[in-house]
C-alpha cells in the first residue's frame, strides 16, 4: 500500500510541475507578443517612432536567443525546477519594471529582463519531460505544451488589446 501511494504521490508531482510549467509557457508566448498589440499605445505614451518600438520588441528576442547555450547548461548543473523558478522571478521583474516605466530606455530595460528570465522555461521544460517520461508520453506532454503556446498567443492577441483599450496598456 505505501509504495503505491509513493508512486501515485510522484506521479501527481510530476503532473503539478508540467501544469505549472505549461501555464507558465503561456505567460512566454503573452510577453512575446504583446508589444505588437499594444504599439501605438507604447508609441504615444513614450512619443517614439516605429523604429524605437522595433528596438524595443527587438529587446526580447535578442537576449532570448542568447541564453539558450547557458540555459542547457544551468539546467544540466542547476537543474531545471530551480533554473526556471529562479529566471521567472527575473522576468517578473523585468515585466514590473516595463509596465511602470517612465521612459523608453526603461521599457527596452524591463523588455531585456523579460527576455533573459523567460528564456530558461523551453529548454528546461524539455529536460524535464524527456527524464519523467517515457517516448510516448514525451510526445503528447510536449504536444500539450506547444499548445500552451498557441494559448499564450491568444491572449496576447484580442483579449489584450481589449483590456488595453478599456484600462491602458
Amino acid at each position: 500500500m505505501t509504495i503505491l501511494l509513493r508512486k501515485w504521490e510522484r506521479e501527481g508531482y510530476r503532473y503539478i510541475i508540467c501544469l505549472l510549467i505549461f501555464i507558465s509557457y503561456v505567460v512566454v508566448f503573452f510577453h512575446r507578443l504583446c508589444p505588437a498589440v499594444i504599439a501605438l499605445d507604447l508609441q504615444e505614451a513614450f512619443g517614439a517612432s516605429g523604429t524605437l518600438l522595433g528596438v524595443l520588441g527587438s529587446a526580447y528576442f535578442y537576449p532570448y536567443a542568447i541564453m539558450q547555450l547557458p540555459t542547457g547548461l544551468l539546467a544540466d548543473s542547476w537543474g531545471p525546477r530551480k533554473t526556471v523558478s529562479a529566471f521567472f522571478v527575473l522576468a517578473a521583474s523585468g515585466s514590473v519594471l516595463m509596465g511602470m516605466a517612465p521612459n523608453l530606455t526603461r521599457a527596452i530595460l524591463g523588455r531585456i529582463l523579460v527576455g533573459v528570465g523567460v528564456s530558461t522555461l523551453f529548454v528546461c521544460n524539455f529536460k524535464l519531460l524527456a527524464e519523467w517520461f517515457n517516448p510516448k508520453q514525451f510526445v503528447i506532454m510536449g504536444g500539450i505544451f506547444m499548445a500552451m503556446g498557441g494559448v499564450g498567443a491568444l491572449f496576447s492577441s484580442a483579449p489584450l488589446g481589449w483590456t488595453s483599450n478599456l484600462i491602458g496598456w
